[in-house]
């Protein structure tokens, strides 16, 4: 586990620079009241970079002294990767910003520090840092974005050291608080981090950072029902951190009937929220559930909007093979597609599928759409290898998509295992094959709880009895389905029947589903030769089907029709329109902005609904990070508006946010209003066009 503070942090810590040059502007200086500067921070702030170029472009052919715009450039050159553009006009503003611009120069110091550390210049990035803590010593944001490159690069005490300042101008600062306990995690200094942390949650008990890394510590220290609680509370408190929700799906593992609890609480709460459901798809899907997770699945589906299903069919589709049900799979996946032909990974997955099920010829014409696509992936050409190497017994053919997803990965060592094969079996090289055999024990040195290769290469290197004391000590130290195949497997290529046997029981015991692969692995043509083998995955398969009852028609993806409404609009100016509409069946007026990319309501419109209400308690979602029309991160509280009505089209659970502003607008985002239909805008007629597709 690697402690970023956290993966959060790192994607704040552009946006936490673009609001320092908000915060930076300086209206007294002359050249900030003209036209093009004052058009180029406007388009900066609302995250129209190419717009702000343009306008900065002309406002330096117009001022070249406006050193500011040198600045500005320099950040929106940064975000569009243009680094080497980026460092030439910080220099300009570095150069000529006054010493009496202090705030301006130390910006301009930590911009070119984070401009270093990208083309690995680390000594040179850290004296930036160090110059813009001297102009700004008080400024707590260097510390802390300076304390995560030393975290970044293992440097735990200069971390400290910074958080330590920070703690020392604010001691309430709750990052720095979070930053020292993820050090002492990463450290294993465990008692210190759990000080640490405890004070934090005690602090802001609304910080869901704290109780992530709580979680983590807890999960170290193998209290696993304290882990899940807390990153049940970390997900609850903010959930747009995916990071947090996988890692709740995770530590559900150690304890299903805590977490099902816990999420079985918030769908009885809020039962029109997706997200909730989907969740508990996903427990049920790990605890083999396979029944009620595609009813959760398709109770998914039903609820959010028609241009994010796309996700949730590959979702399903995976869940579906899992529980052997492979025409639903592939049907899913051909329905995501149909909607996103853009995933590599879903040609892929379909294509798996299509192997599972005997269809060869279709999983390589998906494996090579996927390589075509994305071909610096190589577990596609591992599999499209695996496909020419077992079920055809293309070997040579194999032997080349097998050395491509090695050229791509060096580190792979189920590809390392069946190249080595290859050499081995056909007497193609035994040289090779030792070398890639030996390459595996390089690599493969410490027990996992999948994926463990060793005992394969030890095996095949000759030394049967260090490969079956490995695959032992796997067993010891996680006892589960996987670990149980493999098992299974080393005996068959050993030839020992009985024990193959034993441990393919044991692995159906332990929940081991997947019978059409064991069909197609090689490794299990030992076994299969013993009569009662086919009995006894016959046996399970049947046990298996008979418990899992998957009403298959419930899951089928539903028709569309789309429905479209021309709604008049007033123009407000600066691609900004008024339209009117219902929210709940309360009549509002909206802005329409182009430029804008969230949906948003006022303090003083959201307290109206819910006095009235037109809110209930169930739709407040909770809080998240939010950048508002000026450029200014704040904290909003995030809402579901139930039915958004629009020229007669009906939105259904509207995300929102409601900005800590009373006087702000009903707020809609052109990029938000895209999730729900196509959008076109007349200006001569001063009409909007919205078409949305409805489920049939």
């Amino acid at each position: 586990m690697q402690y970023q503070l956290s993966f959060r942090l790192q994607q704040l810590l552009f946006a936490a620079m673009l609001t320092i040059a908000v915060l930076l502007i300086n209206p007294s200086h002359i050249f900030a009241q003209s036209y093009n500067y004052q058009k180029a921070t406007e388009a900066f702030k609302n995250n129209n970079y190419d717009e702000a170029l343009d306008y900065l472009g002309r406002e330096l052919n117009d001022n070249p002294k406006n050193y500011e715009a040198y600045f500005y450039r320099a950040l929106i050159y940064k975000s569009k990767e243009k680094y080497s553009l980026a460092l030439t006009d910080i220099n300009v503003a570095i150069k000529n910003f006054s010493n009496k611009e202090k705030s301006w120069l130390a910006a301009s110091h930590r911009l070119k520090g984070e401009l270093y550390l990208v083309i690995d210049e680390y000594n040179k990035a850290m004296d930036e840092y160090a110059t813009a803590i001297k102009l700004s010593p008080d400024y707590i944001e260097y510390y802390i974005d300076r304390a995560q490159v030393y975290f970044e690069h293992s440097e735990y005490e200069k971390a400290e050291a910074d958080y330590n300042q920070v703690l020392q101008r604010n001691e309430g600062e709750v990052r720095a608080l979070a930053g020292l306990g993820r050090n002492h995690l990463a450290q294993k200094n465990h008692e210190q981090a759990e000080i640490i942390l405890n004070k934090l949650v005690k602090l802001d008990p609304e910080y869901a950072t704290g109780f992530y890394y709580r979680a983590i510590l807890f999960k170290e220290k193998k209290e696993f029902n304290k882990a899940i609680d807390d990153v049940f509370t970390s997900y609850v408190l903010d959930e747009s951190d995916k990071q947090a929700k996988n890692l709740f799906i995770e530590y559900a593992k150690k304890n299903y009937s805590l977490a099902l609890s816990k999420v079985n609480a918030k769908i009885v709460a809020t039962p029109e929220k997706d997200d909730w459901y989907f969740i508990r798809a996903q427990l049920l899907e790990n605890k083999k559930d396979f029944t009620g997770a595609i009813r959760d699945y398709n109770k998914v589906y039903d609820l959010i909007d028609p241009a994010d299903r796309d996700n949730l069919l590959n979702y399903r589709a995976g869940c579906f093979s899992s529980a052997g049900f492979y025409d639903q799979s592939i049907t899913d996946y051909s329905s995501s597609l149909a909607i996103d032909s853009t995933e590599a990974f879903c040609y892929a997955y379909r294509g798996d599928v299509k192997r599972l099920k005997g269809d060869l010829n279709g999983a390589l014409d998906d494996f090579n759409k996927a390589i075509e696509m994305e071909p610096r992936e190589d577990w596609f050409y591992f599999r499209r290898g695996w496909i020419k190497d077992v079920l055809q017994h293309k070997y040579a053919d194999a032997l080349i998509d097998y050395s491509d997803a090695i050229s791509i990965n060096n580190k792979s060592i189920y590809t390392y295992l069946h190249r080595g094969r290859i050499y081995l079996r056909n007497a193609v090289d035994s040289n090779k094959a030792k070398d890639d055999f030996n390459t595996i024990l390089a690599l493969d040195t410490v027990i996992t709880e999948t994926g463990n290769y060793r005992q394969y290469a030890l095996f095949h290197l000759g030394r049967k009895k260090e490969a079956l004391e490995w695959q032992q000590k796997v067993l010891d130290q996680y006892p589960n389905e996987t670990n149980y195949y493999d098992a299974a497997c080393l005996y068959s290529l050993s030839n020992d029947t009985a024990k193959a046997l034993t441990n393919m029981q044991l692995a159906f015991a332990m929940g081991y589903i997947n019978f059409k692969h064991i069909t197609q692995d090689d490794d299990m043509v030992n076994a299969m030769k013993c009569k009662s083998f086919a009995s006894l995955v016959a046996e399970n398969r049947k046990q298996f089907f008979e418990t899992n009852k998957i009403d298959t028609s419930a899951g089928a993806v539903k028709t569309e029709r789309s429905e479209t409404a021309t709604i008049p609009m007033k123009s407000r100016g600066s691609g900004t329109y008024e339209v009117s509409c219902k929210v709940n069946d309360l009549r509002l007026n909206f802005i329409f902005d182009t430029g804008a990319s969230d949906i948003s309501i006022s303090q003083t419109e959201a307290l109206f609904m819910l006095k009235n209400e037109y809110l209930n308690d169930s739709d407040i979602m909770g809080k998240q990070n939010y950048m508002d029309a000026n450029g200014n991160i704040s904290v909003g509280t995030k809402v579901m508006l139930r039915r958004v009505e629009i020229g007669g089209i009906v939105l259904k659970n509207v995300t929102a946010s409601v900005v800590n502003n009373k006087n702000a607008p009903l707020l809609f985002g052109q990029s938000a209003l895209n999730k729900y239909g196509k959008i076109i805008i007349d200006n001569k007629k001063s009409e909007i066009t919205i078409t949305t597709s409805i489920s049939q």
